[in-house]
C-alpha cells in the first residue's frame, strides 16, 4: 500500500505515474483515482484500487488490494478495508456511531473484511468506546438502504436484504440471511444459517439453523433451504429437525427442553451449537410464540 495526498491530482492517476509533488518530493500514485474524488493525506489504498467520481477517503483509512469504489462514497474513521470489496455509490462507511456518549477524536475502529458486496446507500460505523470496533467478515452481501450499527460483529456470508438494519453490538453469525425492512434490537444475536423473514423486529436472539417471523413473533421452522444449499447432510438436517420439534413444540419451559435436547439427541455439532448458543444468551431465545408481543 502507498499512502499518498490525493489533494495533489489535478487528472486521473495512471499507474504508475507521477502526478503532484509535496514539499519538493514527487509522489508515486499506483491507485486509480477519478480527479473529482478526495483522498486525504495518510490515507493508504492498495496499487490496484479504483476510486471512481466524487468519493471522499479519511486519512485514517486503509483500503486493500482489488477493491473499488464506483462513485459517490464516503470512507472515513479508522476504518480498514481488506480485498476485492465493491461500494455503490452513496455508501457511507466509517462514520462516528449514532449515539450521544461518543466523544469527538475517541479512537474506535471499523474492519472489513474480504470480497464483500456494498449496495447503494449502505452505511457502517465504527465502534462507541474508545478502542473498541465494528466487524464486518467476508463474502457477504449488504443490498441498499442496509445499516450496520456500532460494535456489530458481522460474519462470512451474511445477506442483508433491503433496508434491513443492525442495532448497536448485534452478532450475526455465518450464512444468516435478514430479509428485507427487517431489524434487530441491540445486543440481539443471530444465529449461524438463521433466517428472518422480511419485515420482522426482534429482541431476543435468534439461534442457529432456524427461520423467524414477525414483531418478537416467532421461531416457525428450520432454515431447510438454506442448510440444503449449506451442504448439510440429511442426517444433520434430521437430528435439527429433531431439535426443533423437542426445544419448541414439546411444551416443555426452555431451561427443561434444552435438557432434553441434551439427553435425547445425538449431540451432534449443530445441537452442540444450539445448546451453546441458548445456554450463553443474555437477551433470552426466542420462542415458538404464533402471536406477536405486541400488536
Amino acid at each position: 500500500m502507498k499512502s499518498f495526498p490525493a489533494s495533489l491530482l489535478q487528472e486521473p492517476a495512471a499507474a504508475g505515474r507521477t502526478v503532484g509533488a509535496l514539499s519538493g518530493i514527487m509522489v508515486e500514485i499506483m491507485a486509480e483515482i477519478h480527479p473529482s474524488s478526495i483522498v486525504e493525506s495518510g490515507a493508504e489504498l492498495a496499487d490496484d484500487v479504483k476510486v471512481g467520481p466524487m468519493c471522499y477517503i479519511g486519512p485514517h483509512v486503509k483500503i486493500g488490494s482489488g477493491t473499488r469504489l464506483i462513485g459517490q462514497c464516503h470512507i472515513e474513521g479508522y476504518t480498514d478495508i481488506g480485498k476485492n470489496n465493491v461500494f455503490y455509490p452513496f455508501s457511507s462507511i466509517g462514520m462516528n456511531a449514532q449515539d450521544v456518549h461518543v466523544e469527538a477524536g475517541t479512537r474506535t475502529y471499523l474492519h472489513i473484511g474480504d470480497d464483500n458486496i456494498f449496495r447503494e446507500s449502505f452505511t457502517a460505523h465504527t465502534g462507541t468506546m474508545p478502542e473498541t470496533a465494528t466487524v464486518i467478515g467476508n463474502h457477504c452481501m449488504f443490498m441498499a438502504c442496509t445499516h450496520v450499527a456500532h460494535n456489530c460483529k458481522v460474519g462470512n456470508y451474511v445477506i442483508m436484504v433491503n433496508s434491513s438494519g443492525l442495532a448497536g453490538y448485534c452478532e450475526v453469525g455465518d450464512h444468516a440471511l435478514i430479509s428485507g425492512l427487517s431489524g434487530m434490537h441491540q445486543f440481539c444475536r443471530v444465529g449461524r444459517y438463521a433466517i428472518i423473514s422480511g419485515g420482522s423486529v426482534f429482541s431476543q436472539d435468534i439461534p442457529p439453523f432456524m427461520m423467524a417471523e414477525g414483531r418478537n413473533g416467532g421461531v416457525k421452522m428450520i432454515n431447510l433451504v438454506g442448510l440444503k444449499r449449506g451442504g448439510f447432510s440429511e442426517e444433520a438436517i434430521r437430528v435439527i429437525r429433531e431439535l426443533f420439534k423437542i426445544y419448541y413444540h414439546s411444551g416443555l419451559t426452555p431451561r427443561v427442553a434444552l435438557e432434553a435436547v441434551k439427553t435425547q439427541l445425538p449431540q451432534t455439532p449443530e445441537v452442540k451449537e444450539f445448546i451453546a448458543f441458548c445456554e450463553s444468551s443474555k437477551r433470552g431465545v426466542l420462542s415458538a410464540r404464533t402471536s406477536s408481543r405486541r400488536s
